[in-house]
């Protein structure tokens, strides 16, 4: 089971980078979900499929450019998977960041029932001043 949830993890990073957000966020379970530290302009708690995309939506539309790829897409146990992520991005005023998040999920049936971004907030912050 848990190499299939890493599929499904990977799917959907694969998805994001091609910039189809309708499978990417198609992961996620109706009642799932997403937490992003509240100190983010994005930052918050989003529920389902819309709320996957909101936040992701929001969080690329801080940016200029903002490129994300998955360094490592780890099975941790049967219902998670953790995700090491390298992003790249340039902010509306011009400063470039380079950067690592990590995410982990909680996956039930194939599905996302919960995701965790965790994130050098302080790095994040005085890049977008």
């Amino acid at each position: 089971m848990a190499q299939d949830n890493v599929d499904v993890i990977q799917t959907a990073w694969d998805a994001f980078g091609r910039g189809d957000i309708d499978k990417a966020t198609s992961v996620a379970d109706p009642s799932a979900e997403f937490f992003a530290p509240q100190s983010l302009p994005w930052g918050g708690t989003y529920h389902g499929p819309e709320g996957f995309k909101e936040l992701l939506g929001k969080i690329v539309g801080n940016f200029d450019k903002f490129d994300a790829k998955p360094e490592k897409v780890l099975g941790a146990d049967d219902d998670h998977v953790v995700v090491v992520v390298r992003f790249t991005a340039r902010t509306k005023g011009g400063e470039d960041i380079d950067g690592q998040a990590v995410w982990l999920y909680k996956m039930r049936n194939g599905q996302v029932v919960r995701g965790d971004a965790f994130i050098d907030t302080a790095r994040i912050l005085e890049a977008l001043g």
